[in-house]
Parts: structure tokens; sequence; C-alpha cells
């Protein structure tokens, strides 16, 4: 775009109008590529897409995210220097999954040549697995869009000399906790809170909500019944299953995994937990709960 004959508002957003009506979702813009959420799956992140740029200069194929990722990759290799990418926009441009995607490249061009094993969980797996707790536990609905990340995160992925995958580490940003207590009427809190209470829980140990002491109603949590419980783009019972099979596959133990949902479901109950003013003191006590509350704290809690 920055080749264009006028360049201004109009221009730019005409060009990026027209190429988005041709289901062209990508274009250049100088060193970046502005992508537009096309709210839809078009097949452009598959295997076969993926071997279209591997090894490709940005001006050898047509303008896509993985050519970008492919100059860093090649970048890396070829000066030996670390390279970044940087994935920003507004609520519900597509950053989170756009960063899925970048991932996934990386995880795909940078795999060792060796046979894997059907038992072990290979590295790439689990690096592109991180997806779905994260989500879980730092994504929710918001007014303009389903599915939000309420924080910011920093990827780095390590490889080896050769440019194979050697290890990852995820730093988090400003998680918005504010949203665990409180939510709008038209937003709902994290998507985890209500993944414990759905059917499939039952089948996972001895049953979630057994072992978090937690009500299938999710009107009996005030933190987290305050806005909308359902989002019509979003199965719970289905995430909850994404969500379990992702602590397997990134080498949590039976017990880390309910330390995890435990945790979890007390930071739900305590949302029922009232507090009164002791005539006029300044001092407040807690106020008698009902016993299902009070086991559910404890148990939670590991009390």
């Amino acid at each position: 775009m920055v080749n264009l004959t006028f360049l201004n508002d109009a221009s730019v957003f005409w060009n990026l109008k027209t190429r988005y009506q041709a289901k062209m979702i990508h274009t250049y813009s100088g060193l970046f590529v502005v992508v537009v959420n096309p709210y839809k799956r078009y097949p452009i992140y598959t295997h076969r897409v993926c071997k279209i740029y591997l090894g490709k200069r940005r001006n050898e194929c047509p303008p896509h995210l993985w050519a970008v990722a492919e100059c860093a990759y090649r970048n890396m290799l070829q000066n030996k220097k670390d390279n970044a990418m940087l994935i920003t926009g507004e609520s519900g441009a597509g950053k989170t999954e756009n960063t899925k995607k970048v991932i996934t490249y990386l995880a795909m061009v940078a795999t060792g040549s060796g046979k894997k094993s059907e038992k072990k969980v290979s590295l790439e797996d689990q690096i592109v697995a991180t997806n779905p707790i994260l989500e879980s536990y730092g994504n929710a609905k918001t007014a303009r869009n389903d599915n939000s990340s309420r924080f910011g995160k920093f990827i780095r992925i390590h490889f080896t000399q050769s440019g194979k995958l050697a290890g990852c580490d995820i730093v988090s940003y400003l998680l918005e906790k504010s949203r665990i207590t409180e939510q709008q009427e038209v937003e709902r809190s994290y998507h985890i809170f209500y993944q414990l209470l759905q059917p499939y829980g039952d089948g996972i140990g001895g049953g979630l909500r057994e072992l978090c002491h937690t009500s299938p109603d999710i009107y009996d949590y005030i933190y987290v019944s305050q806005g909308k419980t359902k989002v019509d783009s979003i199965d719970d019972n289905e995430e909850l299953e994404y969500t379990e099979d992702t602590f397997n596959v990134l080498g949590f133990g039976e017990q880390e995994k309910f330390d995890c949902y435990m945790l979890t479901a007390g930071v739900m109950t305590c949302g029922g937990v009232e507090f009164k003013t002791k005539g006029r003191d300044d001092q407040a006590e807690c106020e008698l709960i009902g016993p299902d509350t009070s086991r559910g704290r404890q148990g939670t809690q590991g009390i």
C-alpha cells in the first residue's frame, strides 16, 4: 500500500475493502501485513499452503501472514540474531487467532526430521497446545468480541543452531483481574468458570462437580453470573474437553490438574461470602453461610 499514488485514509480503506471483497484478507504495507478479519474460515492456513511459503521471499508469493513469519524465521537463521513479530489491533481484529497461526507455522517448519513416537508427545504439539489453557483462563466475552483476550502475552520460542524447535516460554501481562468479581450486563467472566459446570466434567476423575463441590446452577455463584452466562458461538462443554486434553499434552499430573480446577472453583465460591459491620465499629465480620458453601470453600481451598 505504500506504493499507492494517493496515500491517504480514503485510499487505504478503499484498497483494503476491494481486496477484502475479493477474499484477499492479507495486504502488505511496508514491513507490515494488514489482516482483515473475515469472521469466517478460509482454507488458507493448511499444510498445503504452508509448503507454498516455505523457503520463499515475501515478493515471490501473494501476501500472507505466514510470509512474514517465514521472513523472520529465515532472518534468524541467516543473521544468527533474535527476531520479533508484533501482532496488534483493536478488539475483535483477530490478534489471538493470528498469534496461533504464527505458532502453528513455526511448529510446522521448524520440526525435526526424526520419526515421531506414537506414545510420546512432541515438543511442537506442546507449544501449539498452550492456547486452549491460555484462552480458558485468560479470555472472556466482551461487548465486541466473544473470545477476547483480557491479558497481553509475550511468547518466546527457542530454536537450536540448525533451526529446530528447542522450547518455548510465555510471559503474561496485565490480566484484567476486576472481571473475576464484576461483569457488565452484556459481558461474561473467564471461560474456565463456565466450563467447570459442564457435563463433560463428570467423566474427569471422579467428576469435576463432585470433586470441586460445585453446584450445576451457575446462578449460585455471584461472581460469575452478573452478566451473560452463555455465548452462542462458544460450546463450553467442548471447550472443557480441549482444556482437559491440553493439560494432558503439556504433561500435567492428575493432582496438578485437579488443584487448578479446585482453586478455580474456590474463587467462584468466595463470591457467596458476605460481610456485615458490627454495630458502630469499623470492623466487619463474616456473615453465617450455609453448609454447602462452607463445605465448598473448605474443600476447594484445601482446608
